[in-house]
């Protein structure tokens, strides 16, 4: 195809490519399009857990865990508590020591919330929760302070975006009064997973910080006032150390760029207290937390308390390290970063154009391994560089919009390519065989006679006594028995990987192996044999069931033949009209075998090419040999073998048999004539089929043979006198 036609016949893959890009863009705004990105934004902060730096040295945890109510009694401790752990503080005073507690209601004890209030004035950088909720019966909060916090009042931006309520829960009296307040309001997502945390939150008039913002606060020694917020941009803080400026969407939430709990210094509660209490006036043990000028987060992390959340790392993690994470993000500036859309829409549009021409106009092969590279590779690049970097290169649309397009350009191919079929069908299928029609579609070569060499394994079929059939039965009822029966064996032939050759009559002819070669043809040919005994013994119940057949058609078996080695397949016939099938010596021993098993009394016989080959690949199957034969047209011998049946469906009464009937072929072989018509009469009295098994012929045999011994140099071969 010339470039000009090739680019001219790209005009519906220009047309799909916008459309299916505005597709997927509008896709990644819907809620499946979100949960599908953060899916994927998880499985990618689980795969970089393993190298994940440690987080801020300055942010310490304190896990009110399950050692700590133990020791320290069921939760909720009385204040107390947390009075004597602010005042051993101020030995090694904290940055900054957010409490993750609410503390809204007074104590039924007065003078516990006295111990902790005057404890907590003990630093000016304690901070306890507060949370914008909405309560019934309340007014509106119009207070300028929350605690001792001051409201943010330098905003540009839409405000009513900016999480809140008109009122809240704030730290109880005395508590507010010696402490700031730290807002914890964290909605989860649809999902349930905090992926954002806001870093402001709006309590009836005014904008406060939230416990993360303020712990920031409070270890750079400034007030609210030092705060500017940009929203949709950032939230800026002059503080004393240094100048900060923090990313943020346009209601004041800041994404959460997870680490794994375990990079996270924990300090449990109850041995904090014992080794604060231990070390006063000592020095500290080096291997310690310095717990001194760092921003400490008290909160629950035992499995049975309520602060508890599903994140990307886990079903149940404390989510006081939530705030933990998001203040080591800032104070590390580890934060998620984004690309410019429209760059990565730019690259997506030539990437996908490129992709198409493969996918249109290379080979299968090829037109499956690009995209499937393409997409490969912009994964692998996301994973990678959102390890490296924690750039947040969406996947969910650019993937789908690949798999569109690609899907797309396919599926236009294969209309086209079925048009074309069509066409070839309708030219040669009036005089040509269908399967040639087919092959010569797959190929795109023109029909020529001739074959390959293959190995396979022949299968032929044949009911026995069909002639008698046409006398018991109207041409009409013996085609509808024959359509049944055709039916049923030729849908188990395929089921098990066989083609089909042909009908001849009663007979199927069919191959294993070919045109397709795979490794274990002789044991699927060896399954289907048995399947189509079978399922012929449930169609003679079926048709006994019916009524109205003849006492033939309740009686009908089929032989089996099948044999295993190297066979000429291919287009054989005339120069005008050949069929697809199997010719050469393999074949004809093949159908031997199946005319031979009447000799035997049996009706599946297998040669010993098969056997070995069926074992070889799977060995599931009993098998009862039969005999050394030269059958009719051929000088070599060959190991004939009956198809008993599945080795776990072998009753112990036939395994009996088998096993009399292998020692009678000893003493045949060895020409112990008596010997072994003892053991053919016992094995024949085990034998399923009483008028005609393997058995009675043996022993017939030997029978003449003693009359009639074989030459000495016999060589236990037998020669076959018919076909």
């Amino acid at each position: 195809m010339s470039r000009r036609k090739k680019i001219g016949s790209l005009s519906f893959e220009l047309l799909l490519l916008p459309l299916v890009l505005v597709l997927a863009l509008a896709f990644s705004r819907t809620p499946l399009g979100h949960d599908l990105e953060n899916l994927t934004l998880d499985w990618r902060f689980q795969l970089r857990a393993w190298s994940d730096p440690p987080a801020a040295p300055q942010v310490l945890v304190v896990g009110i865990d399950e050692d700590a109510l133990e020791k320290l009694g069921r939760w909720p401790w009385q204040r107390s508590v947390h009075a004597q752990l602010m005042k051993l503080l101020d030995s090694r005073p904290p940055s900054a020591v957010a409490f993750d507690l609410l503390f809204t209601e007074a104590s039924p004890d007065a003078e516990q919330d006295r111990l902790f209030g005057d404890a907590l004035a003990l630093s000016p950088a304690s901070i306890t929760a507060a949370m914008a909720q909405k309560l019934e019966n309340a007014k509106k909060y119009e207070g300028e302070l929350a605690g001792n916090t001051k409201a943010i009042t330098s905003i540009q931006g839409d405000q009513s975006l900016i999480i809140g309520e008109d009122t809240g829960l704030l730290p109880v009296g005395i508590l507010g009064e010696s402490s700031h307040a730290g807002f914890v309001n964290s909605p989860p997502g649809p999902d349930g997973i905090r992926r954002q945390i806001p870093l402001i939150v709006r309590c009836g008039t005014h904008i406060f910080p939230s416990l993360v913002l303020q712990a920031l606060l409070s270890h750079e020694g400034v007030e609210s006032d030092a705060v500017s917020v940009v929203l949709g941009r950032s939230i800026r803080i002059q503080g004393a150390k240094k100048r900060w400026s923090i990313p943020i969407d346009a209601t004041g939430q800041m994404t959460l760029n997870y680490r794994h709990p375990r990079t996270f210094s924990v300090f449990p509660y109850a041995a904090l207290l014992g080794h604060l209490a231990a070390h006063q006036g000592q020095e500290w043990p080096a291997k310690f937390p310095p717990v001194k000028d760092q921003i400490l987060f008290i909160g629950q992390t035992a499995a049975g308390l309520s602060d508890l959340g599903p994140t990307p790392h886990g079903p149940q993690t404390p989510l006081v390290l939530t705030h933990a994470n998001a203040l080591s993000n800032i104070l590390s500036g580890d934060y998620i970063r984004q690309p410019d859309h429209r760059i990565l829409i730019g690259i997506w549009v030539l990437l996908a154009f490129f992709t198409i021409i493969p996918v249109r106009f290379g080979p299968i092969w090829l037109a499956v391994l690009v995209p499937a590279l393409f997409v490969g590779a912009y994964v692998y690049f996301a994973f990678h560089l959102f390890r490296l970097e924690s750039l947040h290169l969406p996947l969910a649309w650019p993937v789908l919009g690949f798999l569109l397009v690609e899907g797309g350009s396919i599926l236009h191919r294969l209309v086209i390519e079925l048009r074309a079929k069509s066409r070839i069908t309708n030219m040669f299928g009036t005089f040509l065989a269908p399967q040639v029609v087919k092959q010569l579609i797959a190929s795109g070569e023109e029909p020529r006679l001739g074959g390959e060499q293959v190995e396979i394994t022949a299968f032929f079929s044949d009911i026995a006594g069909f002639s008698s059939f046409s006398e018991k039965l109207t041409p009409e009822r013996l085609v509808t028995l024959m359509n049944d029966y055709l039916t049923e064996m030729t849908d188990i032939l395929h089921d098990n990987g066989g083609t089909l050759d042909k009908f001849i009559g009663d007979a199927i002819v069919g191959m294993f192996g070919a045109p397709l070669y795979f490794a274990g043809h002789a044991h699927s040919a060896c399954t289907a044999a048995l399947q189509m005994q079978k399922r012929q013994l449930e169609l003679r119940r079926k048709w006994k069931h019916e009524g109205g057949w003849p006492d033939i058609v309740h009686q009908m078996q089929t032989r089996i033949g099948l044999n295993s080695g190297l066979a000429v397949i291919g287009n054989m016939g005339s120069r005008r009209r050949f069929n697809y099938t199997m010719m050469g010596d393999t074949v004809n021993l093949a159908a031997r075998s199946e005319s031979g098993a009447k000799s035997y009394g049996v009706y599946t016989m297998i040669t010993g090419e098969t056997k070995a080959l069926a074992q070889k690949h799977r060995d599931d199957i009993t098998y009862r040999f039969l005999d050394r034969i030269v059958v009719k047209g051929r000088s070599q011998p060959a190991e004939v073998y009956e198809l008993v049946g599945f080795t776990n469906e072998i009753s112990p009464e036939t395994e009996e048999c088998l096993h009399l009937f292998e020692k009678g072929v000893a003493a045949y072989q060895s020409q112990r004539w008596d010997a072994a018509i003892a053991f053919f009469e016992r094995s024949a009295r085990r034998e399923i089929h009483q008028d005609s098994n393997p058995s009675l012929v043996m022993k017939e045999r030997c029978e003449v043979m003693k009359i009639h011994p074989p030459p000495a140099d016999w060589d236990g071969v037998y020669v076959m006198k018919t076909k």
